[in-house]
This record gives structure tokens, sequence and C-alpha cells, in this order.
């Protein structure tokens, strides 16, 4: 590979009905990404070759490997070779965080307003069609947005970003572009980030494993509309949705969820 651009420009033949042309096409890049923990190989990733240092430090939190920056004591990126070598520290004690003060509840309008942003097309996107888009808000206001060519290294990207900037994610929206597979569900989770929004599908395994995690999961969200699969509770639904599903005897339903309900 020549360069660690984010893109690069290549001949294709564009066709169009039954025409065609010859024409530069803007390719979003991917490379391997060798990682070297402790003098041993651990993994190769495959990702676009921007916040590199940030995808390290998600990726190990991502695997329980660490959990602070405390714990790694040194990260080497050599961009010429598409290496990171990575010192953890053995015995590194993370640090016992303080409850938080108050639970976190979203606004509806809240949620459509930040997908809304997080899916607009960017330039690049348009250029290319070739990337997801990750994205941590508290509350409304967006905290940072990472791409990838791999939604999985999206998210590592975004939780690293957070990690080396001591940003607490326990009060924290993670926003995907992309399906919520039970492996990114887990990424989450070993953030401590309680709601996960996507504009996509979850699977039935990562529905399953956000309820035992006590994360709320959200998708489908487009326009105006979305579907809650998980711990409710944190989404400002309204009395409506109480009197709608009371009348339909789904007070068990509730009941899971609420506390003040039991």
């Amino acid at each position: 590979m020549a360069n660690l651009d984010t893109f690069l420009k290549l001949a294709v033949i564009k066709v169009q009905g039954e025409q065609s042309d010859v024409v530069d096409e803007t390719i979003i890049t991917e490379y391997p990404f060798k990682l070297k923990v402790n003098g041993n190989d651990l993994c190769t990733l495959n990702c676009t070759p921007e916040n590199l240092k940030e995808l390290v430090v998600g990726y190990l939190t991502s695997c329980g490997m660490s959990g602070t920056r405390q714990d790694i004591q040194n990260i080497e990126i050599d961009e010429k070779k598409y290496t990171a070598k990575i010192q953890l520290a053995e015995y590194a004690p993370s640090p016992k965080k303080e409850p938080l003060e108050k639970p976190i509840v979203v606004k509806i309008q809240t949620i459509y307003e930040i997908m809304k942003k997080n899916i607009a097309p960017t330039e690049l996107f348009t250029e290319t069609g070739g990337f997801h888009q990750v994205a941590i808000y508290d509350g409304g206001k967006e905290v940072v947005t990472i791409m990838d060519v791999a939604r999985h290294n999206a998210v590592d990207k975004v939780i690293g970003y957070c990690i080396l900037n001591d940003i607490d994610t326990r009060n924290k929206i993670l926003v995907v572009s992309g399906r919520i597979s039970s492996d990114m569900l887990q990424k989450a989770e070993k953030a401590g980030i309680p709601i996960v929004a996507s504009k996509s599908a979850p699977t039935s395994l990562s529905i399953e494993k956000a309820d035992q995690a006590g994360i709320t999961l959200v998708g489908f969200i487009r326009g105006e509309r979305m579907n809650v699969y998980t711990h409710p509770n944190r989404i400002d639904l309204g009395d409506e949705l109480f009197r709608l599903i009371t009348k339909k005897k789904r007070i068990n339903y509730l009941r899971k969820y609420f506390q003040y309900l039991r």
C-alpha cells in the first residue's frame, strides 16, 4: 500500500444503462493493522487508517484486556509497517467509579435528532458510499463522531476516544449507522454505555444480551419512527404508552423495566 490516506482515486468503468465510460472513482481505503501486546501477536484489524490509537484502546477495552488509560503503559504505532506495539500493565487496578447521581433519561425527539445528524450524508460518504459512521452523544450533544470501513472498528474508535480523553461513558448514547449484532452490543457493555441506538435492525442475540446487560436498545430509527427493544425506562415515552400497554394487559412488560410499578 502506497500511503495511509483515508481514500484514493482509482480508474473504473462506470456503466449507466447501455452507456459506459472510464472515470476516476473515490475509493475508501482499507488496510491490515497488526496489534502486538507485550511482545505477542494479538490480531490483525482491517481498518480505515484514521484514529488508530483510539482503535487500539477501544479494541483492548472490548476484549476485556484494559479498561482505563492507566492499564496501557505505551502504544507505539508504525504506519510504515502497519503495526501497533502495546505494552499493558500486568496488574493495573481499575479505579472504582462512584454511582451516577441521576440515571440517564432521553426524550424521543432527542433520539430522532441525533440519528438524523449521524446519518446525514457527508461529502466523503456521498463519493465512496463505503464506510460506517459511529458517534457518542451526551443527551443531544455530540461528543465524538468517527468513521471506518468496518462498523466494529468505528465503535472501538469512539470508545477509545472517550477513554483517552477521560470521558465517562456511563451516561452516554452510542449511535451507529448499521445493524446491531451481539458482538457490537458487547462492546457497549464493556464500555458501560447504557443506550445503543441504530437506524438499522438488531439481531435476536443482541436483544437478549442488551436485556441481560441492562442496556436500552433502540433500532429502526427512521424519520420519527423507532423500535425500543429493551429497558425502555431510559426513553421518555410519555403517559400515553402506559395507558395503551395497560389497556392491552401488558402491565407485566412494564413491570419488567419500570421498578416503581412493582
